[in-house]
């Protein structure tokens, strides 16, 4: 196996991916949209929207894999940084460069790569938009002017990311280390402890502004029956497709938190309980929308949620007493057969 040599700008495209503060972040929509079209447009298993840092690739977004970093000296991204044009490798067992690689030998046995490497605002690669399949693929020259311009809408999003002014400011006040630590590592979308640092410092925003804050509590239904039946591996991947679900059905400054097991927290600034009802409606029609389709398994996904929300009037309210309203109102749907919305009402 052959390591990528190093850009000859590495010091300062690691410095400038780091200023991006994209590693070690919570899945975001625009990036996950790009990914889902591309799978489409291609038929392929995998694809990543990879980022490469000093000693690893990360995945902003992802499809096909189980985990979200790999190691750079094995990483086909770290070819594909090295120039502006697309990176292809029509049969990896057949490139001297990659034929004993691990990636190729072993799981997930990469045997088609094309990258499309990724610029920042300020111009460095920092990453790939990368497609990899199981098999030999040819990759037409109209496939190259696709994935092209897939690559566009990346850097586009690099440009106009929009997470909440909270989220940034979580972000930006860890190093990489400590935001990894406030991500769940299965799916890649805030931990408890995070969701609650969050939501205490929306409710001090909200004493300081004229508006609204949403709460949702989201619970995975029949997850147990899912893990008994089909096993664990089966339930990993639903709650893995239930959390997507989710995130596509946000606005890119809401927050997602895994809160237990299979159940969610969902902060919405700005949003007033009307509307927040509204949104938990969309999202749970986006979760029953289609079947999950696994390797064992055909499964209906759907969902129990609960809605609570506070004005600024009422901005002294705590997080804790916000989550029990929502978590009152999420009784409330399961106890009247599941697969509903409910609002947190007073008396």
């Amino acid at each position: 196996m052959q390591i990528a040599p190093l850009p000859v700008d590495e010091n300062d495209r690691v410095a400038s991916l780091r200023r991006m503060q994209l590693l070690c972040t919570p899945d975001e929509q625009v990036f996950d949209q790009v990914v889902r079209v591309t799978k489409r447009l291609f038929d392929i298993p995998i694809v990543l929207i990879s980022l490469v840092d000093e000693n690893s690739q990360w995945f902003k977004s992802c499809i096909g894999l189980p985990m979200r970093e790999i190691d750079r000296d094995v990483s086909f991204c770290s070819y594909a940084i090295l120039g502006d044009q697309l990176f292809i490798i029509p049969d990896a067992t057949r490139d001297d460069r990659f034929a004993d690689n691990p990636l190729v030998t072993g799981n997930p046995h990469v045997i088609f790569y094309a990258g499309r490497p990724l610029k920042n605002v300020e111009g460095y690669r920092v990453g790939t938009l990368c497609l990899i399949d199981h098999h030999a693929r040819v990759f037409s020259e109209e496939d190259q002017a696709a994935l092209h311009d897939l690559g566009n809408w990346v850097e586009l999003a690099f440009l106009n990311r929009e997470l909440s002014h909270t989220q940034m400011e979580v972000i930006s006040e860890l190093d990489q280390i400590k935001r990894k630590s406030m991500l769940d590592a299965m799916l890649n979308v805030w931990n408890r402890a995070a969701g609650m640092e969050i939501l205490g410092r929306e409710i001090i925003r909200l004493g300081r502004e004229d508006s609204h804050l949403a709460l949702l509590m989201i619970d995975l239904d029949y997850f147990k029956q899912i893990n008994d039946q089909f096993g664990h591996p089966c339930g990993d991947q639903a709650l893995i497709e239930f959390a997507k679900r989710i995130c596509a059905s946000l606005r890119s400054y809401d927050s997602v938190v895994r809160y237990g097991g299979d159940e969610f927290m969902v902060i919405l600034p700005g949003m007033s309980l009307a509307s927040a009802r509204e949104r938990a409606q969309h999202i749970l029609d986006a979760i029953r929308h289609s079947p999950l389709i696994t390797d064992n398994a055909n499964l209906s996904l759907s969902a129990s949620i609960g809605v609570s929300a506070i004005a600024v009037s009422r901005s002294r309210l705590a997080g804790n007493e916000l989550i029990h309203q929502a978590d009152d109102a999420l009784l409330k749907a399961k106890r009247a057969g599941r697969g509903r919305v409910e609002v947190f009402a007073d008396g």
